[in-house]
C-alpha cells in the first residue's frame, strides 16, 4: 500500500458502493409490498366504514339499502344488499385494493 493514508483508494469506494447498492437491491421489492400492503389495509378500512354506516342507516329505517356503486382515488367500490344465512339482510360492499386483491367484507342490517 501507499504510505501515504489519507484517503480511500477507487477499489475501496467501488466496493462500498457495490455493498450499498446490493442491500437496496434485495430490500426496495419488500418495501413496495410493504407500502401497497399498507394502501389496502386503509381502503378497507374505508370500506368497513361505508358498509357499516350503511347497516346502521338502514336498521335504524333512514335509507333503504340499494344497490350503489362509486369510486373514490381510483378504487372502484360496490355496495349490494343479500339475504344472508340466517335470512337476514347483509349489506356487502366489494373492491379490488391497490394490492390488486380482491376484498369483501359485509355488515348484518338488523
Amino acid at each position: 500500500m501507499l504510505r501515504n493514508n489519507k484517503g480511500y483508494l477507487l477499489l475501496e469506494a467501488m466496493l462500498g458502493v457495490l455493498l450499498i447498492s446490493a442491500v437496496c437491491s434485495i430490500c426496495l421489492p419488500f418495501i413496495y409490498v410493504a407500502n401497497q400492503e399498507q394502501k389496502a389495509s386503509k381502503e378497507l378500512l374505508y370500506a368497513m366504514t361505508e358498509v357499516d354506516l350503511a347497516a346502521a342507516k338502514n336498521s335504524e329505517g333512514q335509507e333503504e339499502a340499494t344497490e350503489k356503486e362509486w369510486s373514490q382515488g381510483g378504487i372502484r367500490y360496490e355496495l349490494k344488499t343479500r339475504k344472508g344465512v340466517t335470512d337476514e339482510y347483509e349489506i356487502c360492499i366489494t373492491f379490488n385494493g391497490s394490492n390488486h386483491k380482491e376484498y369483501t367484507t359485509c355488515a348484518s342490517s338488523y
